[in-house]
C-alpha cells in the first residue's frame, strides 16, 4: 500500500465514523412541544378509579397478601388531601426504623391509639417529626421505633364514597 492509498483509507474511515456519529445524534433531538415538567399552577384532583369502595378494598387486600407483614387500611380524614382522603385504601409495608427518610409517608400509632398516615419531615433526637400534607403544623407525636407501623406501599382511591369498607383508621385531622 502506498502513502496515498493509506491516506485515502484513513480519510474513508474518518468520513465513515463521522457519518455514523451524525446518524446516531440525529435521533437525539428533543421536541420542544413535548410534555412539560413544570408544576401545575392549580392543584390536580386526587387520582381515582371507577371502582366501588368495596372493590378497592378487595384490591388493597390482594396486594397486601402478596408479601408477609403487609396490611391493608382504610384512609380517613383530610390531613393528607389531595393525595389521600376518605375513599383511599392504603397498603402498608413494614420497614426498619433506620431505613426511614424524610418525605416518606408512614403509618404510626399516635398517643390516642389511632393509626395516622403522615409524611416524615425531619429526624430529631426523640424521633421523626411527621405532618399531614394538608396540615399547617407538625404532628404533636413523634414517630419512633415503638409506634411505627410501616411505610405506605400502595394506595387505591375509589370514586364511590358510599360503598362500605372498614378496617383501620389512617386519617389524622
Amino acid at each position: 500500500m502506498t502513502g496515498t492509498d493509506d491516506s485515502i483509507s484513513r480519510l474513508s474511515r474518518g468520513a465513515g465514523l463521522l457519518l455514523l456519529l451524525l446518524l446516531t445524534l440525529a435521533g437525539c433531538e428533543s421536541d420542544s412541544a413535548g410534555p412539560s415538567l413544570k408544576r401545575p399552577s392549580e392543584p390536580l384532583p386526587t387520582p381515582s378509579a371507577n371502582v366501588s369502595r368495596l372493590q378497592a378494598w378487595k384490591d388493597a387486600n390482594l396486594i397486601a397478601s402478596r408479601e408477609s407483614g403487609r396490611e391493608a387500611l382504610v384512609g380517613g380524614g383530610t390531613s393528607m388531601n389531595p393525595v389521600y382522603g376518605d375513599n383511599t385504601m392504603l397498603v402498608v409495608q413494614p420497614i426498619d426504623y433506620d431505613q426511614l427518610k424524610a418525605g416518606m409517608t408512614v403509618v404510626y400509632v399516635n398517643d390516642q391509639g389511632k393509626r395516622v398516615a403522615h409524611q416524615l419531615i425531619k429526624k430529631e433526637a426523640r424521633g421523626w417529626r411527621a405532618q399531614g400534607i394538608d396540615n399547617d403544623v407538625e404532628d404533636y407525636d413523634y414517630v419512633t421505633p415503638d409506634n411505627l407501623v410501616g411505610v405506605v406501599y400502595a394506595s387505591l382511591v375509589s370514586e364511590d364514597p358510599d360503598a362500605p369498607a372498614k378496617s383501620g383508621d389512617s386519617g389524622g385531622k
